[in-house]
């Protein structure tokens, strides 16, 4: 043998047939567009060392550890309002519609002419049905829901001015209502015409007053804010009920109407709100009796002053106050005069603990 030679050994260790088959094997294998992830452990290590074959570890078939299966991408969604990208996992400011965005749906009916066309035909229809509604009830009924905007013609103006009268009307002034061809002014240009603004705001917060006394006391409980917007209801019915059947029973004709007689029985409730948030302020039984009965005299003279004009229409000399129908006209009007400061103190005195 040569030096120069390979040099051969004296025994040949035979190759496993798996490293050599693996170069074949791979030039056989068509590519694939996926990422094919090969054992952690080659396949030769079945025959090495003999016959002695070396533990396969489990690749669990969802491909753990930082093996990912690519997906394909998902198919875009043309539904507004839901796609897989943002169902489950956008928070929910993403999955909201935009406000400025409108509904398909809406938008397709106020493009549709159709659509247009019936609505104005249905609205045509309610104002018809509401026409030949109004004018089935009797003319007084109408003139009284025609007259009910003449009580909310206020003001802010009117509302402060009305109000400082309510409780100081001891000053000298006019208390004739004002009038226009005929017609009574609105309650913002004359201050002494009666209005249901002051009425229903007073009401209501009579109810919360009440209520805010019931909580410092620890007996409030939500359904008393019902029970006393119910007493108000009832109370205020039952007294209209009372004055309108004793109008009627007297028989007596006067300039006040029975709308009018509603918005100076509605006065009372300021001089129950001032009544109670004197208590609330001081918690003082004598303070609450003397505000009591200042706002007692104050709404008796208030009514004496504006209802004298117009159930006692010829006190100007015309007719003696011993004649017969003035003498009932006098007692309606103490009537009403009395009734005022016993639903002050009635509505009131369940409120204030001894």
């Amino acid at each position: 043998m040569s030096s120069r030679g390979p040099m051969r050994l004296g025994k040949n260790y035979p190759h496993p047939p798996s490293q050599q088959q693996q170069p074949q094997q791979q030039q056989q294998q068509p590519p694939s567009q996926f990422y094919q992830p090969t054992a952690p452990y080659p396949a030769a290590a079945n025959n090495y060392a003999g016959d002695f074959g070396m533990p396969q570890p489990q690749i669990p078939p969802s491909y753990g550890g930082d093996f990912n299966v690519p997906q394909p991408p998902p198919a875009p969604s043309h539904n507004a309002f839901f796609s897989p990208q943002t169902a489950f996992y956008a928070p929910p400011s993403q999955q909201q519609m935009p406000s400025n965005q409108a509904m398909p749906g809406v938008e397709y009916l106020s493009n549709n002419p159709l659509f247009n066309v019936g609505l104005n035909v249905v609205e045509q229809g309610m104002k018809d049905f509401t026409g030949k509604t109004v004018n089935m009830l009797p003319n007084e009924m109408k003139k009284s829901i025609s007259s009910i905007k003449y009580y909310f013609a206020v003001d802010q103006a009117y509302v402060f001015k009305k109000l400082c009268l309510l409780l100081f009307p001891f000053r000298p002034r006019n208390w004739s209502l004002g009038y226009s061809a005929d017609e009574p002014v609105p309650p913002r240009v004359d201050t002494n015409a009666p209005d249901y603004y002051i009425p229903l705001m007073s009401a209501i917060t009579y109810v919360l007053v009440a209520g805010l006394v019931l909580g410092t006391q620890d007996r409030f409980t939500p359904e008393q804010l019902g029970m006393h917007a119910s007493s108000v209801l009832v109370w205020n019915i039952i007294e209209i009920c009372v004055l309108c059947f004793t109008f009627y029973i007297f028989n007596v004709q006067s300039k006040l109407r029975t709308l009018d007689l509603i918005a100076y029985c509605g006065y009372k409730y300021v001089g129950m709100i001032a009544a109670l948030s004197s208590y609330l302020l001081t918690h003082s039984l004598f303070v609450y009796r003397c505000s009591l009965l200042y706002v007692s005299l104050s709404l008796s003279y208030f009514l004496v002053k504006c209802l004298r004009l117009q159930i006692l229409p010829d006190t100007g000399g015309s007719q003696p106050y011993g004649s017969n129908g003035n003498k009932r006209r006098i007692y309606l009007l103490l009537l009403v005069v009395i009734l005022q400061p016993f639903f002050i103190w009635y509505l009131t005195r369940h409120l204030i603990v001894d």
